[in-house]
């Protein structure tokens, strides 16, 4: 078997070889789904490191069939073998690929039905090209049912391709237009390529669960920005917000977000409407001013609401679970590793610190 997968960091890998499928359901959390952005949190999750020989052309075209739904076409200009190395992240919609490989190659992707691929290059030597135009670190490519691309590569490079169902952009409005390559803000390539390396980090290091719904939300936040120059022009509402108005915009959805009658189920679309302006601008704002989007805003409030919870109850009279269900928190494992990431400590080591009180 040309391809070779290295590792399988996944706490279900005995059982996924002995499935049919390769993908695994996991436990779905609720309030991803009322926030607005993707159906139950994550449906599915698997990660995989692979090893391709690129003269075995069936392979290789199998292997970007199921990673990225795309027809690929291979041919290598420079001498002796060349290998790819991949590694991959699948949440069911949404995958995560990075690929590393060196030498003068032409690369001819078509894709196919029902899914769109977001492709940036992280890395590269030799001037790399997609069709004739050069390739910057912000440079980012969008391929679309039905559209075919050329990469030009002459050195080492590395990719990093996000590839999602065409169903997510309906989802999520993103109405993209235009043509395949364009500039993206810098930060959020840099930000793709750090949640790239955490994610694949924590896969590694057979850290699933505490992780992988955070980083699936913070991808799609992320992709959201990084897709603004497909975006058509609004007429009826600026994005490009000046300063006070920007803060105006924050300071109405932090009082949203913070109202404990709402901060549980308010949607970003619901936040939009309620402020009077586009989802676009409540992304931009946050981006800008605390480099998060609303989603992991909420959350972020939603945690440390529950750690003052936690603080000020007894440890006697209290427990984590009620409290965390108090915050809305429906999922306590994936709630307690988000904990931990944010204050260094589990919710239980909270409730039971010692109180500290002023003295006179």
């Amino acid at each position: 078997m040309t391809v070779q997968k290295v590792q399988v960091a996944h706490i279900f890998a005995i059982a996924r070889h002995a499935l049919p499928d390769r993908v695994l359901e996991l436990d779905q959390e609720t309030y991803p789904q009322d926030f607005g952005f993707v159906d139950g949190g994550v449906p599915a999750l698997a990660f995989d490191r692979f090893s391709i020989d690129l003269a075995d052309e069936d392979t290789l075209e199998n292997f970007y069939l199921e990673q990225t739904n795309t027809d690929t076409r291979f041919i290598q200009f420079t001498s002796g073998p060349a290998i790819l190395s991949a590694r991959s992240i699948d949440f069911g919609d949404i995958r995560l690929l990075q690929v590393s490989g060196e030498g003068r190659h032409l690369w001819t992707d078509t894709m196919l039905a029902r899914e769109w691929r977001f492709a940036i290059m992280v890395s590269a030597n030799g001037s790399p090209r997609i069709g004739q135009s050069g390739i910057s670190g912000t440079t980012a490519h969008l391929l679309r049912p039905g559209e075919t691309a050329e990469l030009f590569t002459n050195g080492r490079y590395k990719t990093l391709e996000v590839t999602f169902a065409e169903e997510l952009p309906k989802k999520l409005g993103w109405n993209c237009r235009g043509g395949q390559t364009s500039d993206v803000p810098e930060g959020a390539a840099r930000n793709l390529a750090a949640i790239a390396r955490e994610g694949f980090s924590a896969a590694l290091n057979d850290e699933f669960g505490d992780w992988s719904l955070d980083t699936r939300s913070k991808l799609i936040d992320t992709l959201e920005i990084a897709l603004q120059p497909w975006a058509p022009p609004k007429n009826h509402d600026s994005d490009l917000l000046s300063r006070g108005a920007r803060a105006d915009l924050l300071r109405k959805a932090r009082r949203l977000l913070q109202d404990n009658d709402n901060n549980f189920c308010i949607s970003v679309e619901a936040l939009a409407k309620e402020i009077g302006v586009s989802k676009r601008s409540i992304f931009q704002a946050f981006q800008q001013e605390y480099g998060i989007g609303p989603r992991r805003f909420r959350e972020i409030v939603r945690l440390n609401a529950l750690r003052a919870s936690l603080y000020r109850s007894e440890p006697d009279n209290s427990s984590v679970t009620n409290l965390a269900n108090d915050h809305g928190f429906s999922e306590l494992g994936r709630m307690a590793g988000k904990y931990r990431s944010l204050f260094g400590e589990l919710p239980s080591e909270t409730l039971k610190r010692p109180r500290q009180r002023w003295l006179n």
